[in-house]
């Protein structure tokens, strides 16, 4: 048994260190497996596109160094001096500019001919996230050199832009909401302290940071680019010294038609409105318009990792294929990502948004499509006649199901996001204090149902009820004062020490991380209340019960009971689809007709 089950483990390893092995061969950083194509095919060119482009843009930043002053005095006028007064610096610095915005738009190009033309297969699904990062890096080098210019919108856009990660701070399990274990770190509020240097203010620490970033975004990948190519020995650039001599005189004409804009000097007491980033974020700040922040930013964080997983799942349903019309769901979700981003830029340019009025029909249209493609991709499989392939498209329809399943859980936690108001963090907590409750209720029910009934009542007297052991502190209270609600928080606290359930130990090993007397927690029903998951279930089952509190539960707008149903029945469509493949009758596979044995003479 022991020996089988050694022999799995080895042989998964096996498998996959060859697959990584198979994967790291197949790395394609700018088309260099792509240059016999690339000399008919301009969308095979693009890797050589970037990478021409990249070289341009480093040699006019160096350029541009010399008369650049990175300080908040003199870092406008600084620019005014290369655009006005030194010799053809209009003209480098228009390069620079639309160079950089060049390089982000091949890097885009480029992502969706990979998934257009399953350039990822096979084996090179790396390639899609080598792609992905080339063009993040092309973006944030673009946004920390934004805030160089020092101008009105550039700093504005900044500062809106760099608070984004303090909402990590909220999220699931690395938030405030859960203190034990990561409110000591503070992840959110300390990136952005990173990134600006000032606490939430834009300073010259700002400044001298992100001058720092924005060298460091092209000249650091660049070494490991060239050391790449020169292990390798491959051409970095095989384009035409015709091509190439095009592509930079495009962007001198360019450079020369649309000067780069100088705007006016930053002002940090008068807001601009719309504040707006660069033509590259447009589309995300308007999906901040549209979520919450701390939802926004979830999201904000999934977009790559998406990206990254859909070459796999790809490959999973649809094998070697790469005829674009038998992979509807690639093309569906290529198509959404990109509908989405230009209508979001046009949205935003145009004004147009509001979170608590616009009907979410972009939801439904985000979900929509992958739905249809997912639906379009069964029907392929119910198309194919060839037996042995429907079998083999068992896992490609049960895959399928799952994403179904995982668009109904979502649909499942939006809905009660959508009645109660409550973001996810406090929500979940609720859920799982819920079934925690659930299952210690035979143990601790009366002291439960005694806490819970102080918490409600210290919720409306001292909204700072949770961190009881700190209030009762003698020291605090000598400091203090007595707490509003002093004899129900000793209530409290006599609860949390003397109610005990099975599950107590995994508690008590959790430290506080907090100035608190104890050390750690006392059991189940401590952590809970200390820690407001209790608090999050009572605001959760009050807001979803009819008439406890108004005007919860909130209704659910029309486009969104769409996709929520959706999900549903992509799933069921795809389990039913996985059990047919599964029990096609070996009956109607094609026997091996046996070949006569050859004669001997």
């Amino acid at each position: 048994m022991l020996q089988a089950i050694s022999g799995s483990i080895g042989g998964a390893l096996s498998w996959a260190l060859d697959g990584l092995k198979t994967r790291l061969a197949n790395i394609d950083i700018f088309d260099e497996h792509y240059q016999t194509e690339g000399k008919t095919n301009p969308f095979y060119a693009l890797g050589s596109i970037f990478y021409l482009v990249w070289i341009v843009v480093i040699v006019t930043g160096c350029l541009l160094m010399i008369w650049y002053v990175p300080t908040k005095a003199a870092a406008f006028d600084s620019i005014l001096k290369i655009q006005d007064s030194i010799l053809f610096g209009g003209l480098i610095r228009g390069m620079h500019k639309y160079g950089a915005d060049a390089m982000i738009i091949a890097a885009t190009m480029r992502m969706y001919r990979m998934f257009m033309a399953a350039d990822y297969k096979p084996g090179k699904e790396f390639n899609v996230a080598i792609g992905l990062i080339s063009l993040l890096l092309a973006m944030y080098s673009g946004l920390t050199g934004y805030l160089l210019i020092w101008n009105q919108r550039a700093f504005w856009a900044t500062k809106v832009f760099a608070t984004f990660p303090t909402y990590m701070d909220q999220f699931p399990f690395m938030g405030d909401f859960y203190l034990p274990l990561v409110k000591s770190m503070h992840m959110g509020w300390n990136t952005a302290e990173v990134l600006l240097g000032g606490g939430a203010a834009i300073t010259q620490e700002t400044i001298t940071r992100f001058f720092s970033l924005h060298l460091a975004f092209s000249l650091i990948p660049l070494i490991f680019v060239e050391l790449y190519f020169y292990k390798n020995a491959y051409t970095r650039i095989p384009l035409s010294w015709l091509k190439r001599s095009i592509i930079i005189l495009m962007l001198v004409a360019v450079a020369v038609i649309l000067p780069a804009a100088q705007g006016h000097r930053s002002n940090p007491d008068v807001t601009p409105l719309p504040i707006l980033s660069d033509w590259y974020f447009l589309g995300l700040y308007q999906m901040y318009k549209y979520l919450e922040p701390v939802v926004a930013t979830e999201i904000t964080m999934l977009i790559p990792l998406s990206v990254v997983l859909l070459p796999f799942i790809d490959t999973w349903i649809t094998g070697s294929e790469k005829d674009i019309s038998k992979r509807p769901l690639v093309f569906m979700v290529s198509l959404m990502g990109a509908l989405t981003w230009i209508v979001f830029s046009f949205l935003i340019i145009a004004g147009i948004a509001n979170i608590h009025n616009d009907p979410p029909y972009w939801r439904l249209f985000l979900y929509g499509m992958i739905d249809i493609g997912i639906i379009l991709q069964l029907a392929v499989i119910w198309q194919t006649t060839d037996v042995l392939q429907r079998v083999k498209n068992a896992k490609a329809a049960l895959i399928m199901a799952i994403v179904g399943g995982i668009q109904t859980f979502l649909a499942i936690t939006y809905l009660y996001m959508a009645k109660t108001e409550m973001f996810l963090s406090p929500l979940g907590q609720g859920f799982v204090y819920g079934l925690t409750r659930a299952l210690t209720w035979p143990f601790a029910g009366d002291a439960i149902q005694k806490a819970e009934g102080l918490v409600r009542h210290l919720m409306k007297v001292n909204k700072d009820y949770w961190n009881f052991h700190t209030l009762l502190d003698p020291t605090y209270i000598a400091k203090i004062g007595v707490p509003t609600g002093s004899d129900l928080l000793k209530q409290l606290a006599q609860l949390c020490q003397t109610a005990t359930t099975p599950i107590d130990g995994i508690f008590k090993l959790i430290p506080t991380f907090t100035p608190a007397p104890h050390a750690s927690y006392q059991g189940f029903l401590d952590f809970m209340i200390s820690n407001r998951w209790c608090f999050d279930f009572i605001t959760l089952s009050d807001r979803v019960t009819p008439g406890v509190v108004a005007p919860y539960p909130m209704p659910v707008p029309d486009p969104d009971l769409i996709w929520m149903y959706a999900g549903p029945v992509v799933m069921l469509a795809g389990l039913l689809t996985w059990l047919v493949c599964q029990k096609t009758p070996a009956a109607k596979q094609k026997p091996v007709e046996a070949k006569p044995a050859a004669s001997s003479t």
